[in-house]
């Protein structure tokens, strides 16, 4: 199968589990909302990026990093109600006799990883985005912004875009450094398969995915701009606001050697044969199971 494999390194990145929050935590490796983003931006043009998201389309994302390191930061409100809850005057920005940011300051802890390597591997059945993709990562001035992995100040180089072919492989000498990536395996329902029959790669797959060790995760994906509605204490004043309503994709995280099927059979599954490893491709763009 033919993708386009896009290469990144970072010095530092952050991909925050939502329901955290002190410490902020991080997955090892981005989601594929973030993947997406990343794709757009090198994109840099709001038809081509219409285009990608057209037609449903295979992501696969592999990550390595050297070390995990705290830091530590300040999440600061800059709205007039948090001010006048903190120091319950406009005028006022003295808390003990401190002086403090405009609308208060709170202490938290950031999980970062640091020497960041990320693959992305992209099937797409348009060419024209491979293409642009493919000639874009070389001309920064057609990105939107700078290339960033996570938090925008994150800053990530692109090393590299081509064209590779995954190979189908049953043998262990072509995914040996599994265990070297982190990568999410999506559940069978969820992944890309380019035949659309009952084959040996979707059975193995199946059988493979119950023997993976790594938590499920719903990873985000896509999302739609939506406009919500609550209420204040009082029940009173009503409040509207717009936000990204993601879907997921529900997958392992895995880092793991190949398991056997049985006593001698390895499974039949798709593999960068250059770096060793096995690559598992989620469906983005058709909902399957209740899922994007």
């Amino acid at each position: 199968m033919k993708v386009l494999r896009l290469e990144f390194s970072a010095p530092s990145a952050h991909f925050r589990i939502a329901q955290s929050r002190d410490p902020r935590k991080t997955y090892p490796l981005p989601p594929y909302s973030t993947a997406i983003g990343l794709l757009a931006n090198i994109l840099g043009d709001d038809a081509k990026i219409d285009l990608m998201l057209k037609d449903s389309f295979a992501l696969g994302i592999l990550s390595q990093y050297e070390f995990i390191s705290n830091e530590y930061t300040w999440l600061r409100n800059l709205r007039s109600s948090a001010h006048k809850k903190r120091f319950y005057s406009i005028e006022n920005r003295t808390w003990q006799e401190n002086t403090e940011h405009p609308g208060g300051q709170s202490p938290v802890t950031v999980q970062v990883l640091n020497e960041v390597k990320v693959f992305i591997y992209l099937h797409h059945p348009a060419t024209e985005v491979t293409r642009c993709l493919q000639e874009n990562i070389e001309l920064p001035e057609r990105w939107f912004s700078h290339l960033h992995l996570g938090r925008s100040e994150d800053w990530a180089a692109p090393c590299g875009a081509s064209l590779i072919d995954l190979k189908l492989s049953k043998k262990p000498q072509d995914f040996c450094n599994a265990r070297q990536y982190y990568q999410w395996m999506p559940k069978p329902e969820n992944t890309f398969i380019p035949d659309e029959t009952e084959t040996e790669i979707e059975r193995d797959y199946k059988r493979l995915y119950k023997k993976m060790q790594g938590n499920l995760f719903l990873v985000t994906s896509l999302y739609n701009l939506e406009k919500v509605e609550w209420s204040e204490k009082d029940g009173k004043k009503i409040k509207t606001a717009e936000i990204r309503n993601f879907t997921h994709v529900p997958a392992r995280l895995c880092k793991s050697q190949v398991p056997l099927l049985d006593a001698v059979t390895f499974p039949l599954i798709y593999c960068d044969t250059e770096i060793k490893t096995p690559v598992y491709l989620a469906r983005i763009g058709v909902k399957e199971g209740g899922h994007e």
